[in-house]
Protein backbone atom coordinates (compact mmCIF):
# COMPACT_ATOMS: atom_id res chain seq x y z
CA UNK A 1 0.00 0.00 0.00
CA UNK A 2 1.35 3.52 -0.96
CA UNK A 3 2.22 5.59 2.11
CA UNK A 4 -0.39 8.58 2.63
CA UNK A 5 0.99 11.87 1.18
CA UNK A 6 -1.02 14.27 3.30
CA UNK A 7 0.32 17.33 0.48
CA UNK A 8 -1.93 15.53 -2.05
CA UNK A 9 -4.97 15.71 0.02
CA UNK A 10 -4.44 19.11 0.87
CA UNK A 11 -4.39 19.72 -2.80
CA UNK A 12 -7.74 18.03 -3.60
CA UNK A 13 -9.29 20.43 -1.08
CA UNK A 14 -9.95 24.09 -2.28
CA UNK A 15 -8.60 26.71 0.31
CA UNK A 16 -12.36 28.07 1.65
CA UNK A 17 -12.44 24.25 2.91
CA UNK A 18 -9.41 24.16 4.83
CA UNK A 19 -9.96 27.26 6.25
CA UNK A 20 -13.19 26.55 7.88
CA UNK A 21 -11.71 23.01 8.80
CA UNK A 22 -8.90 24.58 10.74
CA UNK A 23 -10.99 27.45 12.43
CA UNK A 24 -13.36 24.57 13.81
CA UNK A 25 -9.91 23.43 15.14
CA UNK A 26 -9.41 26.64 16.68
CA UNK A 27 -6.60 27.60 13.94
CA UNK A 28 -6.68 30.75 11.06
CA UNK A 29 -5.73 30.38 7.45
CA UNK A 30 -4.58 33.86 6.64
CA UNK A 31 -5.39 34.19 3.48
CA UNK A 32 -6.72 31.96 0.26
CA UNK A 33 -3.81 30.45 -1.16
CA UNK A 34 -3.46 28.17 -4.04
CA UNK A 35 -1.67 25.53 -5.07
CA UNK A 36 1.71 24.76 -3.47
CA UNK A 37 0.97 27.68 -1.27
CA UNK A 38 -1.82 26.17 -0.27
CA UNK A 39 0.01 23.22 1.07
CA UNK A 40 2.87 25.26 2.24
CA UNK A 41 0.47 27.39 4.19
CA UNK A 42 -1.69 24.43 5.94
CA UNK A 43 1.47 22.46 6.49
CA UNK A 44 3.58 25.29 8.32
CA UNK A 45 0.30 26.26 10.49
CA UNK A 46 -0.47 22.06 11.83
CA UNK A 47 3.87 21.54 11.98
CA UNK A 48 3.68 24.80 14.50
CA UNK A 49 1.55 22.92 16.91
CA UNK A 50 2.58 21.11 19.92
CA UNK A 51 2.90 17.92 19.56
CA UNK A 52 -0.04 16.07 20.64
CA UNK A 53 -2.41 18.65 18.61
CA UNK A 54 -0.06 17.98 15.37
CA UNK A 55 -0.82 14.16 15.93
CA UNK A 56 -4.49 14.71 16.02
CA UNK A 57 -4.18 16.90 12.69
CA UNK A 58 -2.61 14.94 11.35
CA UNK A 59 -4.65 11.47 11.96
CA UNK A 60 -7.56 13.37 10.93
CA UNK A 61 -6.45 14.07 7.56
CA UNK A 62 -5.65 10.10 6.87
CA UNK A 63 -8.97 9.74 8.47
CA UNK A 64 -10.50 11.92 5.68
CA UNK A 65 -7.86 10.32 3.06
CA UNK A 66 -9.52 6.88 3.34
CA UNK A 67 -12.71 8.16 3.18
CA UNK A 68 -12.75 10.58 0.14
CA UNK A 69 -13.58 8.05 -2.40
CA UNK A 70 -17.07 6.43 -3.93
CA UNK A 71 -17.50 4.04 -0.95
CA UNK A 72 -16.33 6.26 1.28
CA UNK A 73 -19.03 9.25 0.13
CA UNK A 74 -21.50 6.56 0.02
CA UNK A 75 -20.54 5.87 3.95
CA UNK A 76 -20.59 9.38 4.71
CA UNK A 77 -24.20 9.79 3.41
CA UNK A 78 -25.55 6.32 4.84
CA UNK A 79 -25.28 7.93 8.37
CA UNK A 80 -27.86 11.32 7.59
CA UNK A 81 -31.20 10.61 7.18
CA UNK A 82 -32.76 11.73 3.62
CA UNK A 83 -33.58 15.27 4.40
CA UNK A 84 -30.27 15.99 6.19
CA UNK A 85 -28.00 19.03 5.03
CA UNK A 86 -25.06 16.76 4.55
CA UNK A 87 -26.89 15.02 0.92
CA UNK A 88 -27.29 19.12 -0.21
CA UNK A 89 -23.95 20.16 0.58
CA UNK A 90 -22.06 17.50 -0.80
CA UNK A 91 -23.73 18.36 -4.50
CA UNK A 92 -21.62 21.50 -4.01
CA UNK A 93 -18.34 20.41 -3.05
CA UNK A 94 -15.43 19.69 -6.02
CA UNK A 95 -13.59 16.32 -4.88
CA UNK A 96 -15.16 13.58 -2.24
CA UNK A 97 -11.80 14.72 -0.31
CA UNK A 98 -13.32 17.73 0.33
CA UNK A 99 -17.05 16.01 1.26
CA UNK A 100 -14.32 13.92 4.01
CA UNK A 101 -13.02 16.83 5.52
CA UNK A 102 -16.56 18.72 5.71
CA UNK A 103 -18.15 15.89 7.24
CA UNK A 104 -14.76 15.64 9.83
CA UNK A 105 -15.35 19.42 10.43
CA UNK A 106 -18.87 19.34 11.16
CA UNK A 107 -19.71 16.04 12.72
CA UNK A 108 -17.09 14.32 13.61
CA UNK A 109 -19.01 11.54 15.54
CA UNK A 110 -20.88 11.13 11.93
CA UNK A 111 -17.32 10.54 10.59
CA UNK A 112 -16.89 8.25 13.05
CA UNK A 113 -20.24 6.15 12.36
CA UNK A 114 -19.39 6.04 8.69
CA UNK A 115 -15.57 4.66 9.25
CA UNK A 116 -17.65 1.42 10.94
CA UNK A 117 -20.08 1.35 8.06
CA UNK A 118 -16.97 1.66 5.37
CA UNK A 119 -15.07 -0.92 7.08
CA UNK A 120 -17.84 -3.32 7.01
CA UNK A 121 -18.42 -2.39 3.00
CA UNK A 122 -14.86 -3.37 2.14
CA UNK A 123 -15.32 -6.75 3.46
CA UNK A 124 -18.72 -7.55 1.68
CA UNK A 125 -17.39 -9.90 -0.54
CA UNK A 126 -14.92 -11.49 0.65
CA UNK A 127 -13.08 -13.92 3.25
CA UNK A 128 -16.18 -14.70 6.19
CA UNK A 129 -18.96 -13.18 3.82
CA UNK A 130 -22.01 -14.58 3.61
CA UNK A 131 -25.27 -13.20 1.89
CA UNK A 132 -28.17 -14.77 3.06
CA UNK A 133 -31.79 -14.49 2.13
CA UNK A 134 -34.99 -14.50 4.61
CA UNK A 135 -38.45 -13.59 4.84
CA UNK A 136 -38.83 -9.06 4.83
CA UNK A 137 -40.11 -8.48 8.14
CA UNK A 138 -41.75 -4.92 9.07
CA UNK A 139 -39.73 -4.33 12.19
CA UNK A 140 -36.70 -5.38 13.95
CA UNK A 141 -36.42 -5.76 17.67
CA UNK A 142 -33.35 -3.84 18.39
CA UNK A 143 -34.51 -1.78 21.55
CA UNK A 144 -32.19 -1.53 24.74
CA UNK A 145 -33.65 -5.05 26.27
CA UNK A 146 -33.18 -6.95 23.18
CA UNK A 147 -29.82 -5.68 22.25
CA UNK A 148 -28.82 -6.58 25.81
CA UNK A 149 -30.23 -10.01 26.02
CA UNK A 150 -28.35 -11.00 22.39
CA UNK A 151 -24.88 -9.71 23.86
CA UNK A 152 -26.14 -12.40 27.29
CA UNK A 153 -26.74 -15.14 24.53
CA UNK A 154 -23.89 -14.51 22.52
CA UNK A 155 -21.60 -14.32 25.38
CA UNK A 156 -22.84 -17.69 27.14
CA UNK A 157 -22.83 -19.48 23.29
CA UNK A 158 -19.07 -18.64 23.10
CA UNK A 159 -17.75 -19.56 26.23
CA UNK A 160 -16.00 -22.89 26.28
CA UNK A 161 -17.33 -25.24 28.80
CA UNK A 162 -15.88 -24.68 31.82
CA UNK A 163 -14.28 -21.14 30.93
CA UNK A 164 -14.95 -18.00 32.27
CA UNK A 165 -18.14 -16.17 30.94
CA UNK A 166 -17.09 -14.14 27.97
CA UNK A 167 -17.61 -10.25 27.77
CA UNK A 168 -19.74 -9.20 24.67
CA UNK A 169 -20.81 -5.16 23.30
CA UNK A 170 -22.81 -5.06 20.11
CA UNK A 171 -23.44 -1.53 18.34
CA UNK A 172 -26.23 -0.85 16.87
CA UNK A 173 -26.28 1.67 13.70
CA UNK A 174 -28.86 2.69 10.96
CA UNK A 175 -27.60 2.87 7.05
CA UNK A 176 -30.21 5.44 6.15
CA UNK A 177 -28.79 5.58 2.45
CA UNK A 178 -29.56 1.71 1.93
CA UNK A 179 -32.40 1.02 4.64
CA UNK A 180 -30.55 -1.27 6.61
CA UNK A 181 -29.14 -1.84 9.86
CA UNK A 182 -25.71 -2.66 10.89
CA UNK A 183 -24.63 -4.81 13.80
CA UNK A 184 -21.32 -4.43 15.48
CA UNK A 185 -20.49 -7.14 17.45
CA UNK A 186 -17.69 -7.74 19.84
CA UNK A 187 -17.27 -11.50 22.19
CA UNK A 188 -14.31 -11.68 24.15
CA UNK A 189 -11.99 -14.01 22.60
CA UNK A 190 -9.01 -16.51 24.56
CA UNK A 191 -7.34 -14.66 26.04
CA UNK A 192 -2.98 -13.57 25.49
CA UNK A 193 0.08 -12.40 26.03
CA UNK A 194 1.05 -9.49 24.15
CA UNK A 195 4.83 -7.96 24.09
CA UNK A 196 4.95 -4.03 24.02
CA UNK A 197 6.76 -1.42 24.70
CA UNK A 198 5.91 0.47 27.87
CA UNK A 199 6.75 4.38 29.37
CA UNK A 200 10.11 3.41 30.37
CA UNK A 201 10.88 2.67 26.83
CA UNK A 202 11.53 -0.83 27.48
CA UNK A 203 9.43 -4.35 26.25
CA UNK A 204 6.82 -5.38 28.67
CA UNK A 205 4.62 -8.72 28.50
CA UNK A 206 0.99 -7.65 28.98
CA UNK A 207 -1.90 -10.03 29.34
CA UNK A 208 -4.59 -8.67 27.41
CA UNK A 209 -8.56 -9.48 26.15
CA UNK A 210 -8.52 -9.36 22.30
CA UNK A 211 -12.68 -9.13 20.67
CA UNK A 212 -13.36 -11.26 17.90
CA UNK A 213 -15.36 -9.29 15.65
CA UNK A 214 -18.00 -10.17 14.03
CA UNK A 215 -20.68 -7.87 11.84
CA UNK A 216 -24.35 -8.16 10.10
CA UNK A 217 -26.23 -5.59 7.97
CA UNK A 218 -30.28 -6.72 7.81
CA UNK A 219 -32.31 -5.22 5.20
CA UNK A 220 -35.29 -5.62 6.54
CA UNK A 221 -37.53 -4.87 3.57
CA UNK A 222 -35.93 -7.60 1.43
CA UNK A 223 -35.17 -9.79 4.27
CA UNK A 224 -31.47 -9.64 3.05
CA UNK A 225 -28.42 -10.28 5.41
CA UNK A 226 -24.72 -9.70 5.01
CA UNK A 227 -22.64 -12.03 7.86
CA UNK A 228 -18.72 -11.34 8.27
CA UNK A 229 -17.75 -13.81 10.48
CA UNK A 230 -14.67 -15.49 11.53
CA UNK A 231 -15.22 -19.57 12.00
CA UNK A 232 -16.65 -20.81 9.48
CA UNK A 233 -20.38 -21.91 9.20
CA UNK A 234 -20.24 -22.91 12.98
CA UNK A 235 -19.88 -19.61 14.13
CA UNK A 236 -22.29 -18.47 11.48
CA UNK A 237 -25.21 -20.88 12.31
CA UNK A 238 -24.70 -19.92 15.82
CA UNK A 239 -24.69 -15.99 15.40
CA UNK A 240 -27.77 -16.42 13.31
CA UNK A 241 -29.87 -18.35 15.72
CA UNK A 242 -30.13 -15.92 18.33
CA UNK A 243 -30.51 -13.14 16.04
CA UNK A 244 -33.21 -14.76 14.83
CA UNK A 245 -34.29 -15.18 18.71
CA UNK A 246 -34.13 -11.92 20.12
CA UNK A 247 -33.85 -9.41 17.08
CA UNK A 248 -36.55 -11.31 14.61
CA UNK A 249 -38.05 -12.64 17.20
CA UNK A 250 -39.11 -15.53 15.13
CA UNK A 251 -36.76 -18.85 13.85
CA UNK A 252 -34.68 -17.98 10.52
CA UNK A 253 -34.10 -20.34 8.04
CA UNK A 254 -32.24 -18.69 5.42
CA UNK A 255 -30.65 -19.53 1.82
CA UNK A 256 -27.77 -19.01 -0.02
CA UNK A 257 -28.21 -16.14 -2.47
CA UNK A 258 -25.32 -15.33 -5.20
CA UNK A 259 -26.70 -12.17 -6.60
CA UNK A 260 -25.86 -8.93 -5.81
CA UNK A 261 -28.36 -6.58 -3.97
CA UNK A 262 -29.76 -3.35 -5.25
CA UNK A 263 -29.34 -0.39 -2.70
CA UNK A 264 -32.48 1.48 -4.58
CA UNK A 265 -32.51 4.31 -1.92
CA UNK A 266 -29.40 5.91 -3.49
CA UNK A 267 -31.73 7.11 -6.72
CA UNK A 268 -33.51 9.31 -4.28
CA UNK A 269 -30.48 12.03 -4.68
CA UNK A 270 -30.85 11.41 -8.55
CA UNK A 271 -28.52 10.55 -11.07
CA UNK A 272 -25.40 12.95 -10.88
CA UNK A 273 -22.03 11.18 -10.79
CA UNK A 274 -19.46 12.35 -8.00
CA UNK A 275 -15.99 12.69 -9.43
CA UNK A 276 -14.28 10.64 -12.06
CA UNK A 277 -16.43 8.05 -12.92
CA UNK A 278 -15.98 4.97 -15.34
CA UNK A 279 -19.32 4.85 -16.64
CA UNK A 280 -18.63 7.05 -19.77
CA UNK A 281 -22.35 8.37 -20.31
CA UNK A 282 -21.78 10.34 -23.18
CA UNK A 283 -19.31 7.57 -25.36
CA UNK A 284 -23.10 6.14 -25.35
CA UNK A 285 -25.37 9.07 -26.28
CA UNK A 286 -27.18 9.15 -23.48
CA UNK A 287 -29.19 12.37 -23.29
CA UNK A 288 -31.47 12.03 -20.24
CA UNK A 289 -31.80 9.43 -17.45
CA UNK A 290 -35.28 9.08 -15.72
CA UNK A 291 -36.74 7.57 -12.36
CA UNK A 292 -39.37 6.01 -14.39
CA UNK A 293 -41.55 4.12 -11.50
CA UNK A 294 -40.92 3.80 -7.93
CA UNK A 295 -42.34 1.72 -5.44
CA UNK A 296 -41.83 2.71 -1.83
CA UNK A 297 -42.29 0.73 1.61
CA UNK A 298 -43.04 2.19 5.09
CA UNK A 299 -40.37 1.25 7.56
CA UNK A 300 -42.30 1.42 10.82
CA UNK A 301 -46.02 -0.20 11.27
CA UNK A 302 -48.92 0.06 9.57
CA UNK A 303 -46.63 -1.41 6.74
CA UNK A 304 -48.08 -0.20 3.38
CA UNK A 305 -46.56 0.41 -0.48
CA UNK A 306 -46.72 3.28 -2.45
CA UNK A 307 -46.60 3.13 -6.27
CA UNK A 308 -45.70 5.98 -8.08
CA UNK A 309 -45.73 6.25 -11.50
CA UNK A 310 -45.63 9.80 -13.92
CA UNK A 311 -46.54 10.24 -17.28
CA UNK A 312 -44.13 7.62 -19.32
CA UNK A 313 -42.85 10.29 -22.15
CA UNK A 314 -39.43 11.32 -22.24
CA UNK A 315 -39.87 15.06 -21.76
CA UNK A 316 -42.40 14.44 -18.99
CA UNK A 317 -41.35 15.07 -15.05
CA UNK A 318 -40.07 11.82 -13.78
CA UNK A 319 -40.65 10.34 -10.28
CA UNK A 320 -38.45 12.77 -8.04
CA UNK A 321 -39.67 15.76 -10.08
CA UNK A 322 -43.37 15.23 -9.92
CA UNK A 323 -42.74 14.42 -6.18
CA UNK A 324 -40.74 17.40 -5.54
CA UNK A 325 -43.89 18.95 -7.33
CA UNK A 326 -46.44 17.85 -5.26
CA UNK A 327 -44.41 18.62 -1.98
CA UNK A 328 -44.41 15.40 -1.35
CA UNK A 329 -40.98 14.48 -1.42
CA UNK A 330 -39.66 14.52 1.96
CA UNK A 331 -42.32 12.13 2.91
CA UNK A 332 -41.88 9.45 0.50
CA UNK A 333 -38.44 10.09 -0.35
CA UNK A 334 -37.46 10.50 3.37
CA UNK A 335 -36.34 8.23 6.14
CA UNK A 336 -39.85 6.83 6.65
CA UNK A 337 -39.50 4.62 3.63
CA UNK A 338 -37.31 2.60 1.36
CA UNK A 339 -37.96 2.06 -2.35
CA UNK A 340 -37.96 -1.35 -2.53
CA UNK A 341 -38.82 -1.64 -6.71
CA UNK A 342 -37.69 0.79 -9.32
CA UNK A 343 -37.62 1.23 -13.28
CA UNK A 344 -34.96 3.84 -14.48
CA UNK A 345 -34.85 4.68 -18.43
CA UNK A 346 -32.47 5.85 -20.46
CA UNK A 347 -33.03 8.17 -23.27
CA UNK A 348 -29.95 7.68 -26.14
CA UNK A 349 -30.05 10.25 -29.18
CA UNK A 350 -31.36 9.26 -32.59
CA UNK A 351 -28.40 7.74 -34.48
CA UNK A 352 -30.15 10.28 -37.51
CA UNK A 353 -31.71 13.28 -37.61
CA UNK A 354 -35.74 12.64 -37.50
CA UNK A 355 -35.03 9.38 -36.20
CA UNK A 356 -36.92 8.44 -33.01
CA UNK A 357 -34.48 7.68 -29.87
CA UNK A 358 -34.09 4.40 -28.24
CA UNK A 359 -34.95 4.08 -24.78
CA UNK A 360 -33.74 1.62 -22.14
CA UNK A 361 -36.21 0.64 -19.26
CA UNK A 362 -33.75 -0.71 -16.35
CA UNK A 363 -36.37 -3.13 -13.85
CA UNK A 364 -34.49 -3.62 -10.08
CA UNK A 365 -35.89 -5.24 -7.36
CA UNK A 366 -34.17 -4.47 -4.27
CA UNK A 367 -33.21 -8.06 -3.47
CA UNK A 368 -31.18 -8.03 -6.83
CA UNK A 369 -34.05 -9.06 -9.18
CA UNK A 370 -33.63 -7.27 -12.62
CA UNK A 371 -33.99 -7.53 -16.28
CA UNK A 372 -30.04 -7.11 -17.01
CA UNK A 373 -29.98 -10.47 -17.96
CA UNK A 374 -32.66 -10.22 -20.81
CA UNK A 375 -30.99 -7.26 -22.70
CA UNK A 376 -28.42 -6.63 -25.28
CA UNK A 377 -24.43 -7.48 -24.14
CA UNK A 378 -23.08 -4.01 -25.14
CA UNK A 379 -26.75 -2.10 -23.02
CA UNK A 380 -26.31 -4.72 -20.13
CA UNK A 381 -22.49 -3.44 -19.66
CA UNK A 382 -23.87 -0.02 -19.95
CA UNK A 383 -26.69 -0.57 -17.33
CA UNK A 384 -23.88 -2.28 -14.72
CA UNK A 385 -21.35 0.56 -15.34
CA UNK A 386 -24.16 2.88 -14.44
CA UNK A 387 -25.48 1.10 -11.50
CA UNK A 388 -22.02 0.68 -9.86
CA UNK A 389 -20.77 4.50 -10.03
CA UNK A 390 -24.53 5.43 -9.05
CA UNK A 391 -23.59 2.68 -5.79
CA UNK A 392 -26.39 1.27 -6.45
CA UNK A 393 -25.05 -1.97 -7.17
CA UNK A 394 -22.67 -3.82 -5.55
CA UNK A 395 -19.47 -5.45 -6.87
CA UNK A 396 -20.40 -9.38 -6.80
CA UNK A 397 -17.71 -11.74 -5.36
CA UNK A 398 -16.56 -13.48 -8.37
CA UNK A 399 -17.37 -16.93 -9.02
CA UNK A 400 -13.60 -17.96 -8.11
CA UNK A 401 -13.90 -16.03 -5.07
CA UNK A 402 -17.49 -17.47 -3.40
CA UNK A 403 -16.14 -20.72 -4.05
CA UNK A 404 -13.16 -19.82 -1.85
CA UNK A 405 -15.04 -18.39 0.95
CA UNK A 406 -17.42 -21.60 0.98
CA UNK A 407 -14.60 -23.86 1.03
CA UNK A 408 -12.99 -21.89 3.75
CA UNK A 409 -16.48 -21.84 5.56
CA UNK A 410 -16.32 -25.42 5.84
CA UNK A 411 -12.89 -26.28 6.52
Amino acid sequence: MAAFNYRQLIRQVPAHAWKFYLQSRKLELPADPVDDKLVNAVTEIIDALPTVQREVLYAEMRRVHDLANGRGVDALRNTAPPDSAIHEDFTKFSSDAERALWVMANWPDLFATAEAIYAVSLRIGKRGWKRLQVPPVDALFRGQEDIRALEVALATAFTPRKGTPRACQIDTLDRHLDGGVQLGILIEDNAQRQLEFGDDNRAHWRDVRPPMAMDVVIYPASGVIDVLAPGGAKTQQTLLEHLGKHVFKQVLQPQDIEKPMFLLNRLRDGFELFDDSECDLAAHRVERIRLSQAKVRAIHPPICDYQIKPPGEKDAPDVLACLAAQQISPILMGQGFNIIDAVVSLYFEPLQPGKASRVLHIDLKQSGISNLRDMEEADARLVESLLRALGVMQSPATAKLAEEAEGVMHE
